[in-house]
């Protein structure tokens, strides 16, 4: 990996690959840099397969702390209705 120290403020995205070779089993390794790349391999792979692990992609409905932030609020007396109102079934 290079870090050119000249260019400020540097390749930002470097961080989370440099900060790998401060963890002991790396920080002394002479493959620290094979190790570094398979461990954010195995953290990417870990972070975009979330939502299709079962016990992982239930954790925010178990700590609900997303209904803090999108939460629904009541309607207003002269509110306009939805821009994309939903579709009526097709008749059978």
């Amino acid at each position: 990996m290079m870090n050119e120290t000249g260019s400020y403020p540097g390749q930002t995205w470097l961080w989370l690959y440099t900060f790998w070779y401060q963890v002991p089993p790396f920080a002394g390794s002479s493959n620290a840099d094979l190790g570094v790349v398979l461990m954010m391999t195995i953290l990417s792979l870990g972070l975009l397969l979330i939502p299709f692990i079962p016990g992982l992609r239930d954790i925010p409905y178990w700590i609900p702390v997303y209904k803090l932030i999108w939460r629904t609020l009541p309607p207003t007396a002269g509110s306009q209705p939805p821009v994309h109102p939903e579709p009526e079934p097709a008749p059978r």
